[in-house]
């Protein structure tokens, strides 16, 4: 599983889009790839940054909570370390909620979270809206 820091310079292109036109035979290998990484995960978790679900469920409590806030004071490298390469993504929800919250109260309504170590990842998701809407 690459990362864009210590990638070849072939795999930086793939990893900026270029992989949305890969010959049918290169997205063959990558998928091969892949699977044999989420394959050899599930047998040894070592393989890949750990899943960490009792902090994705620590998340979304914030996130439903609205106290999101809190991470405004942790390193990014600190949550690089604790959400792998799910960093991106802990920051887009942030961002999300962080304007759902400058719009006014919320309240979360659909929570759905499991870990699937064949897929490398946590799986989450959480819905919510401006009170009284």
């Amino acid at each position: 599983m690459p990362e864009y820091a210590d990638a070849p310079e072939q795999v930086r292109k793939s990893l900026d889009g270029a992989g949305y036109t890969l010959s049918p035979q290169d997205r063959a290998a990558r998928t091969s790839r892949t699977i044999a990484a989420g394959k050899a995960f599930t047998e040894d978790p070592r393989t890949l940054h750990p899943l960490n679900p009792a902090w994705d469920n620590g998340f979304l409590d914030m996130l439903a909570a609205g106290t999101h806030a809190q991470l405004d004071c942790v390193p990014n490298d600190l949550v690089s370390h604790i959400a792998g390469r799910s960093t991106h993504e802990v920051k887009a929800w942030v961002a999300a909620f962080a304007a759902l919250s400058a719009y006014g109260p919320y309240a979360t309504r659909h929570r759905y979270y499991r870990e699937i170590p064949e897929w490398i990842a946590g799986f989450g998701a959480i819905s919510a809206a401006p009170l009284g809407v």
